[in-house]
């Protein structure tokens, strides 16, 4: 039992005294305990003075500028428009320069309100069927196209 007991007390006294020996130590002294690598700023310095005495300082006449004021005179641009670009005479979005019927609604070219086949655009009769005026008119050979246009169409 006795030889458990000297290894162990030996053990302690080590750890003991290095542990309140190092934390008694002064800041100064614990640095040669940890070693940190320093930059040796000596060459740096010894550098910059060498450079210093390279160059050498002269002065110069400094002119303080004068502004030179200039008048510009510049041109105003005023856009004029052709008022036929600027009037839709009927309000169907394109201006009367573009339309290509100025006078006609665009959807009239396209619309037939009395559903005889002739666009709203083109019909002489309105309400009714443009083509019971050519009742004495023949479709002799049954194309839907009568005689008398297609005589005329011929020519």
């Amino acid at each position: 039992m006795k030889k458990n007991i000297f290894p162990i007390f030996i053990l302690f006294f080590f750890l003991g005294s290095f542990s309140f020996g190092f934390l008694s130590v002064k800041q100064s002294s614990l640095h040669t305990l940890i070693p940190i690598a320093y930059a040796d700023d000596d060459e740096d310095d010894d550098d910059d003075e060498d450079d210093d005495d390279r160059y050498e300082t002269k002065s110069i006449r400094v002119e303080k500028a004068q502004p030179i004021y200039k008048t510009v005179l510049v041109p105003i641009v005023k856009i004029t428009i052709d008022p036929i670009f600027t009037i839709d005479s009927d309000r169907d979005g394109l201006f009367d320069g573009i339309d290509p019927h100025p006078k006609v609604h665009e959807r009239e070219y396209f619309t037939d309100d009395d559903d005889d086949g002739v666009a709203n655009a083109f019909d002489l009769y309105k309400g009714e069927d443009d083509f019971s005026y050519y009742s004495e008119d023949t479709d002799i050979n049954e194309n839907g196209i009568i005689d008398s246009y297609e005589t005329m169409g011929s020519r």
